[in-house]
């Protein structure tokens, strides 16, 4: 099936003749009823109904119809695209992030796209990973970060990083802490009574995360609070109301200020990954590439300052998500491996 084939079969659909359409395409009518014939072997399925007065779509046509018309609206947009001499003119991204990313890589996302795109119109939404999933789904992001693939069987999706959960408490709550506020020694949650926990509702992706760990590791959290707030979950947390479960992206600054400080969990261990992912059906432009690239690259880079306590993975084509299933798991089996308490309390 080719790009030649599928304009074919829309004239034809549009003349309701093939004799018609062979003349409006300066094409041989036996090689055009030729073409069509293959068209319909190739798909399994009679696209047209002959009647005395000319071709009318089949059901599976019909179908088939509005699947033509958006492959070809989407090769001919590709072409503009590609051969605009000046593509981020009037162009709009929109990125959804959940909140732990979004404190983290937000503002110099937003600084980076200013200065190497200026013409493009970046818009970062943050919300539950539920949520980003859900507006990929409908089309109404170009881009979303999420942790973990759970549901996200019908996206294209691109590992970056894996990044570790901390046990996170009030300012002293564990005893000789570095200067960057982790704890020397690690802790074990199987202790449950001696951490309280403030964390999301099920609905939360984080939550949801958490709940299947320990759940595979026959742990049983010792829950007091469930809050749909970072904000209130930290500070709750700093005002000595509980302990939380968060990634470093989320805790950095409070970390820096002293306001929070944290512990490495060892049994069990909480490690995601870290997803970009797309919707397959939804546009790709130049821009929503460049601004994926950036977001990326300010990723890595925060991983190689030590300013996000994360691993970073080599990038590769986003493919279909039961494949980078297969992937990611492998990776996390392999950074398990290798991630030290030196690299956590840098």
């Amino acid at each position: 099936m080719d790009e030649r084939q599928l304009k074919c079969f829309l004239v034809i659909s549009e003349s309701g003749s093939v004799t018609g359409a062979a003349e409006r395409l300066d094409i041989a009518q036996p090689s055009l009823s030729q073409m069509l014939l293959r068209l319909e072997e190739e798909l399994g399925s009679k696209l047209f109904q002959r009647t005395s007065r000319g071709v009318v779509l089949t059901e599976a046509g019909q179908v088939f119809r509005e699947h033509a018309r958006n492959i070809i609206s989407d090769i001919e947009r590709a072409r503009d695209e590609i051969k605009a001499e000046d593509s981020y003119v009037r162009s709009e991204v929109t990125i959804g992030l959940p909140s732990s990313f979004a404190t983290l890589i937000g503002a110099p996302l937003i600084a980076a796209a200013a200065q190497e795109t200026p013409r493009v119109q970046l818009r970062l939404i943050e919300a539950m990973s539920g949520h980003i999933r859900e507006w990929l789904t409908k089309g109404d992001l170009d881009v979303g970060v999420l942790y973990g693939i759970q549901d996200s069987r019908h996206l294209l999706l691109e590992q970056i990083a894996v990044e570790e959960l901390f046990l996170v408490g009030p300012p002293n709550a564990f005893k000789h802490c570095d200067r960057h506020g982790f704890a020397d020694d690690a802790v074990d949650l199987s202790a449950v009574d001696s951490f309280p926990l403030i964390v999301p509702t099920g609905q939360h992706g984080l939550r949801r995360f958490v709940d299947e760990r320990a759940r595979s590791s026959q742990l049983k959290l010792n829950i007091q609070h469930e809050i749909n707030s970072l904000t209130v979950i930290k500070h709750l947390v700093q005002s000595g109301h509980g302990y939380t479960l968060l990634a470093h992206a989320a805790i950095s600054e409070e970390l820096k200020r002293g306001d929070l400080s944290a512990a490495r969990i060892v049994k069990p261990v909480f490690r995601r990954g870290i997803f970009l992912a797309r919707n397959p059906s939804q546009f790709v432009t130049r821009a929503s590439v460049k601004a994926t690239e950036t977001l990326t690259n300010i990723a890595w880079d925060l991983i190689g300052r030590g300013d996000w306590l994360a691993t970073r993975l080599k990038r590769s084509r986003m493919s279909g998500p039961d494949d980078n299933f297969m992937r990611s798991s492998t990776t996390l089996v392999q950074v398990n491996k290798e991630f030290s308490l030196e690299q956590a309390a840098r």
